[in-house]
């Protein structure tokens, strides 16, 4: 009896047909769960961006910033090329790079529309997101979550309860869970939150879920968030202080920017230590506006679970129906994170690859404080300032 004999004999009962049909997804499922407990990865191993050289990585974050693709979603290919995920018409996606100044190249090798090349001779090409499977390391997560509660509904055979514990004291049950889906990449509104939707058998949203690393230190990316009438971004950019420009001299004592070589980008600085500045925090951001950024405005409201599925997450129960998964910390309410390490507080932080060479996030409050104390070298400016 050779290898794939055994395998049929001792795992075909759970299968309905006796064997893994590779056109029905719940069998797909189960096939790469019961695989990946035995250390079998289906997918093909893939790096992230940052394996790039140098030159590639710096145009890497120049796509990302210019046509507002994920990071995650830009792999390596060779050193000098690259993979872009996703799901738009590779047509209109060549059309934007090519007005950014790349040149189109049909013979561009690992695609058979061929791809683009940019004026430093680094090569992109595409493939569709939505079939890559664990297609991006930032997204393995999401994944890994989806793919163990959906496994479990196909070895039951039917809808499960769902049930999230965390350390932080969170119990909660989500009977009737008949699919879970990935919506980490859909089009979705403003402060639409959810990686993964629970769905019922009718396939009405019975539970959202924002998923984050244990180690996760970033809400978002807010560069074009407005918050009241004031687009945060523009306003300091307009504001503050640019050594060796006319707008020299600018609102904030204590930041100003100060160029690199390259044209047009900057780093922040603070011209009463002549010092460097790793971030500058905006204070008194609106509550209202923070809340939105953990939970944002999903219905049913979100559920913000911080815990790493990847690389065989095994604290979770199974038993009569019941997926019993234990996180690290889960949070439904405000109360659970103002005052906390994880609260939001929005700055910015010199970044290359972005416009003007820096870049606006929220972030866990306690990566920029202690207590109540800036950490490193930080400023602060209020936000009302920017109004």
């Amino acid at each position: 009896m050779d290898v794939f004999d055994k395998f049929f004999k001792k795992f075909a009962y759970k299968f309905p047909k006796g064997y893994p049909d590779m056109n029905n997804e719940q069998d797909v499922l189960l096939l790469e769960s019961i695989l990946g407990k035995l250390g079998v990865d289906l997918d093909e191993a893939k790096q992230p961006f940052e394996k790039l050289s140098s030159k590639a990585q710096e145009v890497a974050l120049n796509i990302s910033d210019k046509l507002q693709i994920p990071k995650e979603n830009i792999l390596k290919d060779t050193s000098n090329r690259m993979i872009i995920l996703t799901d738009e018409p590779r047509a209109n996606i060549i059309k934007k790079l090519v007005d950014l100044g790349f040149e189109k190249d049909p013979n561009i090798k690992g695609s058979s529309i061929g791809g683009v090349k940019s004026p430093e001779g680094i090569e992109v090409i595409f493939k569709p997101l939505s079939k890559q499977g664990k297609a991006s390391s930032g997204k393995q997560n999401e994944k890994d979550f989806e793919g163990l509660i959906n496994s479990k509904i196909a070895e039951h055979g039917s809808p499960i309860t769902v049930v999230l514990k965390s350390s932080n004291g969170k119990d909660i049950k989500i009977p009737n869970v008949s699919k879970a889906e990935d919506v980490s990449t859909v089009d979705a509104k403003e402060f639409a939150k959810a990686d993964v939707q629970l769905l019922d058998s009718s396939n009405k949203v019975v539970a959202n879920i924002s998923l984050k690393k244990r180690n996760a230190i970033r809400w978002e990316s807010s560069k074009t968030r407005s918050i009241g009438d004031v687009n945060i971004f523009k306003s300091f950019v307009d504001k503050v202080g640019k050594i060796g420009t006319e707008d020299e001299v600018g609102k904030f004592e204590n930041v100003v920017l100060y160029p690199l070589e390259r044209q047009g980008k900057y780093k922040l600085y603070d011209p009463t230590t002549n010092k460097i500045l790793s971030k500058v925090v905006i204070t008194n951001i609106p509550e209202n506006v923070w809340k939105m950024v953990i939970f944002g405005n999903d219905n049913p409201k979100t559920i913000v679970i911080k815990e790493d599925f990847e690389n065989g997450f095994s604290d979770y129960t199974f038993e009569n129906g019941v997926l019993t998964i234990n996180c690290y910390l889960i949070y439904t309410e405000a109360k659970d994170v103002e005052g906390k390490y994880d609260e939001p507080v929005f700055a910015f932080s010199n970044h290359i690859g972005q416009s003007y060479g820096i870049e606006f996030r929220s972030f866990s409050k306690g990566l920029l404080y202690n207590d109540e104390d800036l950490k490193g070298s930080s400023a602060e400016i209020d936000f009302n300032e920017l109004k």
